[in-house]
């Protein structure tokens, strides 16, 4: 008996093409992960520096020592941080909601939060600003006494992650909740 080898044209077209979009699959879960991880670190560094910009103390003023310990002074530096992330301005939740209530009752406000405190709308920024522990403490004016000077700030950015392509999108839900939370003393960093 004579077994020859047919001839097989195209299998090795199929073969790629199969491979093709599992590859491609693949590459767009990664830039999806790749995406949410430096969203993350965009988050993370914005509330250490409007941590850090709410810290600043001068001793040496004293008719205003925390120049920098209200609202607008401390977004205005997460926002700059931000927008080196390609993310817009962050929404500032005071006064309405300064300390987010944690889920777990943790007595700094630390994540996790519940779903609802996470916006609708995906890839924009929630701010908040917790003086002190203290719910519904607000400074809207920088304070012209010390008596904030030891206390902690609080600042925390939380968003919804919107994914580019729709693969992680069916496995994961239509966002990812990422969190950046900083603490920092007020009157431990001095110029």
């Amino acid at each position: 008996m004579n077994w020859r080898k047919q001839p097989q044209h195209g299998q090795s077209t199929v073969e790629f093409g199969a491979s093709a979009i599992v590859l491609m699959l693949i590459l767009l879960g990664l830039i999806d992960f790749g995406r949410v991880f430096y969203f993350d670190v965009g988050l993370i560094g914005a509330v250490r520096e409007g941590a850090r910009q709410a810290s600043w103390f001068d001793p040496s003023n004293s008719n205003n020592p925390n120049p920098f310990l209200y609202d607008a002074s401390i977004k205005s530096s997460v926002d700059a941080v931000l927008a080196h992330s390609g993310l817009p301005d962050s929404q500032l939740q005071n006064p309405t909601t300064t300390c987010p209530s944690p889920v777990d009752g943790n007595a700094n406000y630390n994540p996790p939060y519940d779903d609802s405190l996470y916006p609708t709308s995906l890839n924009q920024p929630l701010l908040f600003i917790c003086y002190a522990n203290t719910p519904g403490l607000d400074l809207t004016s920088a304070p012209t006494d010390n008596n904030y000077k030891g206390s902690d700030v609080n600042v925390i950015l939380v968003m919804s992650f919107g994914f580019a392509s729709g693969l992680l999108g069916g496995v994961l839900g239509s966002s990812v909740h990422i969190v950046g939370n900083a603490h920092m003393t007020i009157g431990g960093y001095t110029p």
